[in-house]
């Protein structure tokens, strides 16, 4: 996205009652990887277990009521300024070049969870994205490299740019993503086949949507 870049951050509370800052964005996605939070946004407080997604905006307080790792998304015009993180850490970081600004946009917080020796056949989707791997290990073959990542390991998909993704016959593998969608994906299932015979081919992988959020940018 022109002018916006995605950041990936972890937070590391090992302690209840340990709390961290993250500094204030126009629009974040939150996920628990670990533990019980308090998160405390200008809007809401929501009490997070392990395995919830939350939509926040401005600064966020993380209190955690148990030892806990957080995963958080965020979307701002510069990138992530790691001397505000105090707690947290830099994961990853893109700049979205690919979709024009200003304009109305869905931002996605959903989990693809894969079965033993499963695969996302080559595919595409319709706008950017950061993934982590919760639990497993994945390959992802795009733009003529491949890389296999394990879990907390994360990275980048363009979009456009087809991705077969095999993942490890030694254990289920699921992985958390946040992406940042035309209005019209709202509620849809995002991937599309480049070989439309792989779209009737059996699919072992299992969809969660935490939150499709419009945004304006």
């Amino acid at each position: 996205m022109a002018g916006l870049v995605m950041s990936l951050i972890e937070t590391t509370l090992n302690e209840a009652g340990g709390e961290a800052v993250l500094p204030a964005v126009a629009h974040r996605m939150i996920y628990v990887a670990a533990g019980d939070v308090t998160a405390t946004d200008r809007r809401d407080i929501r009490r997070l277990g392990e395995n919830a997604g939350a939509y926040a905006q401005g600064e966020v307080t993380l209190r955690a009521d148990v030892p806990s790792r957080v995963w958080s998304w965020q979307l701002s015009p510069e990138a992530a300024n790691p001397s505000a993180l105090a707690g947290s850490h830099l994961k990853l970081e893109r700049p979205l070049d690919d979709v024009a600004v200003p304009g109305r946009y869905v931002m996605r917080l959903d989990r693809v969870d894969f079965p033993p020796g499963a695969v996302a056949h080559t595919h595409v989707h319709p706008g950017p994205g950061i993934r982590v791997v919760k639990t497993g290990e994945i390959e992802i073959r795009q733009t003529g490299e491949t890389h296999r990542y394990g879990a907390d390991e994360a990275w980048f998909e363009r979009g456009p740019d087809p991705v077969l993704a095999p993942t490890t016959e030694r254990e289920p593998t699921t992985f958390i993503r946040c992406m940042v969608l035309p209005t019209e994906w709202r509620g849809r299932n995002t991937i599309t086949y480049v070989d439309p015979a792989d779209a009737d081919r059996p699919k072992l992988q299992r969809y969660f949507r935490f939150i499709d959020t419009l945004i304006e940018v």
